[in-house]
C-alpha cells in the first residue's frame, strides 16, 4: 500500500518534528510512504504539485495537509523588512496564498475534484485541518485560521473526502492551559537558528519549554508532542478507511449494485 503525504513544513519535517515519523503505518515490504512536504507551501502550490505527482503515480491513500501559509504569507508580507524577500521567494516558486477563505474553498474543492478525476477514490483522500498558529487561541491569527478551517471542512463535506480534524484536537488540549504563551517566530532567521539548535541536540521540546509552548517549538512548527498528536489524528482517519475499503470491495463484487470504484485495485 502506498501512502502519499503532501503539504507544507509540517509534512516535510525540516522545521520541527515531522508527524510522519509517528504515523501508525505498519512496516511491510509492500507498504511505503511518499513524503511531498515543502516548507512554506500554500494550497495553490500543493494543488499544482499534486497534479504533477499524480501524473507519475496514483497512491492508495492521499493525505493533504495545507493552509497555514495562506494565512501567514500575507501577514509576513505586511511586516516588510526581511519578510518581503522571503515571501517573494515563496510566491515566485508558485506558493501563492489564497485571497481569503472563499477563494481557498474554491481552490480546495477544485483540487479534490482533479484528484478524483485522476483515479483516487474520494474515500481515500484525507484532508487535515490547520492546527493553531500560535498557542493563544484568542489571537486574531487563530480567528482567521478558524475561517480557513471552515472552508476545508465544507470542501470535505461537499465532496465526501475524509476529514482529519487536527485543529479540534490541538484546540482541546490548548484550551486547558490557563496562561498560553504568545511566542511566535518573528523573522526568517528564527527558522535557521531553531534548526541549528535542534540538530545540536537541544531538541524541539527544550525550545518549547524555554518559550512556554506545549505542542510547537515556535508557535507553528511541531515539537514531539504536537507531531505525535497530529499523527494520531491522521492515523485514525487512515484506520477508519482501511477496513471499510475491504468491505466495500467485497460488496461490489457480490451485489453488483454499485459502479466500478475509481482508483487502483487493493490487495
Amino acid at each position: 500500500m502506498t501512502l502519499m503525504l503532501i503539504g507544507n513544513s509540517l509534512t516535510a519535517g525540516n522545521l520541527g518534528i515531522a508527524y510522519s515519523r509517528y504515523l501508525d503505518f505498519p512496516e511491510k515490504p509492500d507498504n511505503r510512504i511518499i513524503n511531498l512536504g515543502l516548507d512554506g507551501d500554500t494550497l495553490q502550490g500543493v494543488k499544482n504539485r499534486l497534479r504533477k505527482a499524480l501524473e507519475k503515480e496514483i497512491p492508495d491513500i492521499l493525505v493533504i495537509q495545507t493552509g497555514a501559509n495562506d494565512i501567514l504569507l500575507p501577514e509576513m508580507k505586511s511586516r516588510g523588512g526581511d519578510w518581503a524577500s522571503f515571501v517573494k521567494a515563496m510566491t515566485d516558486r508558485g506558493s501563492i496564498p489564497a485571497a481569503g477563505p472563499g477563494e481557498f474553498l474554491d481552490i480546495y474543492s477544485e483540487m479534490i475534484e482533479e484528484t478524483t478525476a485522476r483515479g483516487i477514490d474520494i474515500r481515500d483522500i484525507i484532508c487535515v485541518t490547520i492546527p493553531p498558529l500560535g498557542e493563544n487561541l484568542q489571537s486574531s491569527r487563530n480567528r482567521i485560521r478558524r475561517d480557513f478551517n471552515r472552508s476545508i471542512l465544507k470542501a470535505v463535506k461537499d465532496t465526501g473526502a475524509v476529514p482529519a480534524d487536527a485543529a479540534r484536537e490541538f484546540e482541546q488540549l490548548l484550551q486547558g492551559i490557563e496562561t498560553p504563551s504568545d511566542w511566535f517566530f518573528e523573522n526568517p532567521e528564527d527558522f535557521t537558528a531553531d534548526v541549528k539548535e535542534v540538530r545540536r541536540g537541544k531538541g524541539a521540546m527544550k525550545l518549547s519549554e524555554e518559550r512556554g509552548l506545549y505542542l510547537t517549538m515556535d508557535g507553528a512548527h511541531l515539537n514531539e508532542k504536537g507531531a505525535e498528536l497530529m499523527a494520531g489524528v491522521i492515523s485514525t482517519a487512515i484506520a477508519m478507511e482501511a477496513v471499510p475499503r475491504r468491505v466495500r470491495q467485497h460488496s461490489r463484487s457480490t451485489s453488483g449494485q454499485r459502479g466500478p470504484r475509481r482508483g487502483i485495485a487493493r490487495t
